[in-house]
Formats: structure tokens, C-alpha cells, sequence
């Protein structure tokens, strides 16, 4: 039976803690404030990030540099795996996947497979614990591949920005943009497109209400359900919307597992504090 490590990057929802309960591998990007270059989750916590957000930082992200890359590979190749999964957020959102595969093709590593996984957040999180389940169990490479392939088609993901202002302050909303939708007091949900190629606006709405029926709408009509689907809020230092979303989804999907995680330190950095992603993920 091949020794198979299960690898994922740190928009995963994972912190270090987390990671080692797991038993996955946590592969950090980038958190760059003030010109000065943080090691997500090594350098940098999610909860120092919060404290970074409320006293004005502007950070801005990046992919693991190369040689961060190559050592941890080394570091992996040394501790004996027959085989290593890396599993990278969409490779339309950060460069990881590219710089995970130019490390592999520098140091001629056969034994690693990287997959994009079209998605960010939860989704991966819960891509990487099955794979970690499979393995040990005894699962081969291939059945492990295949299961993440069949996640990644069915998964959708919502962010709920609490404001606009760290999304105009990080250039992913223009301020005008901003400015217009916080004097209309309007609210957007925006949504991760299915491909993984950008993150867009999906409902422009007055209400609260009206966004999370908005939520439960689609969800329903992609076949969410109790049986077969698992729901992820991830919020940034915001539990008690965390709580209220996952109090509705339980009234309206019997059954629906949930869970509350952190937002990763990446996409804080652009939503900013308060956000709330809302993620579902088929379970097998």
C-alpha cells in the first residue's frame, strides 16, 4: 500500500492547528503588508490579520515563492511518501497551482500530482480531509483523484462582503462602484463562477432576507440536500452572521450537515472583515 500525503494550500480554511489534527500538509501563501512579506498561517495568523484589517492595513496577497516550494517538497521526499496530492485553490485566482508545478518540474518529483481544484476555501478543506480519509484507509492515487475531480463538479461558493470598503481599498471594486452601493445601501452577493475564472456578482438586493433566499434558491436548484450535501460558512471575525445564515439553511435543507470555519487570511485580505462565505460541496 503506496504512503500517500495529502497537501493543501492555505485558501483552504485550514490553520496549522487544524491542519495537524488532519494530518495534511498546509502549503502557505503570501500576506504582504507594508511591503513586508508574511508566511500565511507561519508569520501571520487569521486572528493577526483581523487586528491587522481594523487598524487600516491594505494587505495584498501572493503565491508561496519557489524556493518555500522546493524546500517543503524536499522536506516531504526525506519523510518517505510513495505519493503526494497537492491540492491548489483555482488557477484563475492565484498563481500556487503554476509555482507548485514549476518546483515539481525543477527537482523532476513524478511522484507528486497537483490539482487545480477550480474552487477556494472550504471546498478544499473538505476535498483535502476525504483524500486524507481515502489514504488511510488504502485508497490508490488514482481513487483519490477521481473523488476530488467528482467534488470539484459539484460545489458552488457564495461571499457575502459585510462593506465594500476593503474591496475597494484592494482594487477588486472600483470606489465610485463602492461609494454608489454603500449610499444606496444595497447589498451584493457575489459568487465564485462554476469554471473557477472569477468571482462575480450574482444578486444586488435591499434586504438581508432577500440575499439568503437568494443563497437557498440556487442551492435548491443545483440539488442541494441533507442526504448528499454538506454546507461551509466561512465568516471573517463575523460568528454571529456565520450562525444566523446557518440557522436559515438548516430550517430550509432538512438534515443539511454545516460547519463554521474561518475565512482564509487570502480572501479577507480582499473582502475584508465581516464577509461570509456560504459553500456547499457534495459529501461522496
Amino acid at each position: 500500500m503506496d504512503r500517500i500525503l495529502i497537501v493543501a494550500d492555505s485558501t483552504s480554511s485550514m490553520d496549522n492547528e487544524r491542519a495537524a489534527k488532519e494530518g495534511i500538509e498546509l502549503l502557505s501563501l503570501s500576506v504582504i503588508i507594508d511591503g513586508v512579506e508574511y508566511k500565511d498561517q507561519i508569520d501571520i495568523s487569521t486572528g493577526e490579520l483581523y487586528e491587522q484589517l481594523k487598524s487600516g492595513a491594505v494587505p495584498s496577497t501572493s503565491q508561496p515563492n519557489t524556493g518555500y516550494i522546493m524546500t517543503k517538497m524536499q522536506d516531504w521526499t526525506e519523510e518517505g511518501y510513495d505519493q503526494i496530492i497537492v491540492l491548489c485553490c483555482s488557477s484563475d485566482l492565484s498563481g500556487t497551482y503554476s509555482g507548485v508545478n514549476l518546483a515539481k518540474e525543477q527537482l523532476e518529483m513524478d511522484n507528486i500530482t497537483v490539482i487545480d481544484t477550480r474552487t477556494i476555501g472550504a471546498p478544499i478543506l473538505d476535498m483535502a480531509i476525504t483524500a486524507k480519509k481515502m489514504a488511510v484507509s488504502g485508497a490508490s492515487k488514482d481513487d483519490i483523484v477521481a473523488m476530488v475531480k467528482h467534488k470539484m463538479d459539484h460545489n458552488f461558493s457564495f461571499l457575502y462582503p459585510e462593506n465594500f470598503k476593503q474591496l475597494s481599498r484592494s482594487g477588486r471594486l472600483s470606489t465610485l462602484a463602492a461609494g454608489v452601493a454603500g449610499m444606496l445601501k444595497i447589498k451584493v452577493l457575489l459568487a465564485l463562477k462554476e469554471d473557477g475564472t472569477q468571482i462575480d456578482k450574482f444578486e444586488m438586493a435591499r434586504t438581508e432576507s432577500k440575499i439568503m433566499s437568494s443563497i437557498r434558491d440556487h442551492f435548491a436548484k443545483i440539488g442541494v440536500n441533507g442526504i448528499n450535501y454538506k454546507i461551509y460558512l466561512a465568516h471573517g471575525n463575523n460568528s454571529p452572521l456565520a450562525k444566523k445564515f446557518e440557522e436559515y439553511l438548516k430550517l430550509h435543507f432538512d438534515n443539511i450537515e454545516t460547519e463554521i470555519v474561518e475565512l482564509p487570511a487570502v480572501l479577507t485580505s480582499h473582502a475584508g472583515l465581516g464577509s461570509l462565505a456560504i459553500q456547499t460541496i457534495i459529501k461522496n
